[in-house]
């Protein structure tokens, strides 16, 4: 099998883009530069010192519902309030992000005028916007990856186009990384490292090479080394003014107050911030390394804390063949699939349910097979998005889990209400709305129709004035993008009933009481839960 270890694929290595994070498109970030720079006289009044985006600035980690500590101490947006100058570079990056989108301006329309005629035309646009995407920066690449792995909600055209995201963003020069080598180990970093220095990946926040310690821990030791992009610090800092700008210009819509898009904004902020500080990520490796440690199906590459920085990280180099091979070739049969399917399923739930702790950019770029059928492993590589509930938070989470498995509507839409932000309009229709979308999960099941239903709660959360919990909204998202991989594999795979003992798991093990109806009706026997590897 090919040798991989990226933070996205090379471009030979490529694969539908099912598992993922979050991102947007060019023709949404074209208009998002429209609308920032039409809205700019607003924008000291938005940010303003007294504005919830700088006090959470001010404040920094104290002010984070899912803070952690000693991880976002060190990645946490410590600017001063918005000011002129602030102000001014948000300016200079809209009119760049306007004038890189403004041949769509044009070629859109044509397209769609006379694109029957002419399917150059569409292709082309096509075409562009990605291009586009790869010059916009790294949090428009984010947004644009997440929004081509919702098959559910963008069409095919679309999710085929961006999903290349996943495959390779423009390497920087070695020079730029010898430079950065320098800096973080030292002038002497050659006598530690023997880098080879073609690059293996390039993603939107760091590139990867691979190498091999000489100086330094176990001599011989074959290592990954990511590489932070130069300059990338900043262009995320003023993409992320201007979508906190631009959502709270939206939250001024009454229709669209109640989706906590400030909140959301301010969820990706921090996980874009924690990215670009590879110290968060040596934390989340060990820290899932430790989860998976009794588990021998769960390959976590392990940094080496003495040779990485904010910079650089620097990380045992694993072997395995990109997941997307084993997708569409036929060299891998039926019961091949079934394994990696269910591997897939299994982790995903213990990371949920059990150890709270989730990867959250778990596309096919990011993980690695290896070993044989009957005994294939899987890698998880670029834990740099990671995603952890307060305690109590996952406790409501769980307990929202069991109301929707015991058809109980009005508890579930109760529980939801309860954790929301703001007051409820109509408390009695939301949970109607609820108990609509489980009676016809009864005859469509709900895993296989998540998308759908994901989007009937937030119209829901719209129309009666319900502000949902940011992090529940990530944690539904990682569920449908592991679901569309386990499909993928086994389209046959029941995810609910897979996914149920894990849950009964979390509930004993918090003490939580489960009804003999749960049991019965689902089918799930105690020594199934008992067996679970956690």
């Amino acid at each position: 099998p090919r040798e991989a270890h990226t933070l996205r694929p090379a471009p030979a290595r490529t694969g539908q883009a099912l598992w993922s994070a979050a991102a947007t498109t060019h023709a949404q970030r074209a208009g998002l530069a429209a609308a920032t720079v039409s809205g700019a006289s607003f924008l000291l009044a938005l940010h303003g010192p007294g504005s919830p985006q700088a006090a959470a600035c001010d404040a920094g980690p104290a002010l984070q519902p899912d803070y952690v500590p000693g991880v976002d101490d060190l990645a946490v947006d410590d600017r001063p309030a918005i000011g002129v100058l602030r102000v001014v570079r948000m300016l200079l990056r809209c009119i760049r992000l306007a004038i890189l989108g403004s041949p769509l301006f044009v070629g859109v329309p044509l397209a769609v005028l006379f694109g029957r005629l002419f399917p150059v035309l569409e292709d082309w646009c096509w075409s562009y916007a990605l291009h586009a995407t790869y010059r916009a920066g790294p949090a428009f690449i984010k947004l644009a990856q997440w929004a081509s792995s919702r098959s559910d909600l963008f069409p095919d055209r679309f999710c085929a186009t961006f999903e290349q995201l996943h495959d390779s963003v423009f390497p920087h020069p070695w020079a730029a990384t010898r430079r950065v080598l320098a800096r973080e180990l030292g002038a002497d970093w050659e006598e530690l490292l023997a880098l080879d220095p073609r690059v293996i990946g390039s993603g939107c926040i760091a590139q990867v090479y691979r190498g091999r310690l000489s100086g330094a821990g176990p001599e011989g030791r074959e290592v990954a080394v990511k590489v932070l992009h130069p300059g990338v610090h900043g262009t995320v800092f003023v993409d992320i003014d201007i979508l906190r700008s631009l959502a709270r210009l939206l939250g001024l819509v009454p229709a669209l107050h109640w989706l906590s898009l400030p909140e959301f904004v301010e969820d990706f902020a921090r996980q874009m911030f924690r990215q670009l500080d590879l110290r968060v990520e040596a934390h989340n490796l060990r820290r899932l390394g430790h989860n998976f440690r009794d588990d021998e199906t769960i390959v976590i590459p392990g940094p080496v804390d003495s040779l990485s920085s904010q910079r650089v990280l620097i990380e045992t180099f694993e072997e395995g063949t990109p997941i997307a091979h084993f997708i569409d070739s036929e060299a891998c049969d039926a019961d091949c699939k079934k394994e990696l399917s269910k591997l897939g399923m299994n982790s995903m739930a213990k990371m949920i349910f059990i150890d709270n702790f989730v990867h959250a950019d778990l596309h096919p770029g990011n993980i690695l097979v290896s070993g044989e059928k009957g005994h294939l492993r899987m890698t998880f590589l670029d834990a740099g998005i990671v995603k952890e509930l307060r305690a109590d938070t996952h406790r409501v989470m769980l307990n929202i889990f069991q109301a929707f498995l015991n058809w109980d509507g009005e508890k579930a839409g109760q529980l939801m209400v309860e954790h929301a932000k703001g007051d409820t309009a109509d408390l009695p229709a939301f949970c109607a709305g609820i108990q609509g979308i489980i009676d016809d999960s009864k005859t469509q099941p709900f895993f296989q129709h998540f998308g759908e239903y994901t989007a009937r709660i937030f119209n829901l959360a719209c129309t009666h004035k319900v502000k949902l919990e940011s992090n529940f909204i990530t944690i539904a998202l990682a569920m449908k993008i592991s679901e569309g991989l386990s499909i993928k594999l086994d389209p046959d795979v029941e995810m609910v009933k897979g996914c149920i003992p894990w849950l009964f798991k979390a509930q004993m093990h918090h003490g939580m009481s489960i009804s003999s109806y749960l049991w019965e009706t689902h089918g799930i026997t105690r020594q199934m839960v008992s067996s679970l590897k956690v």
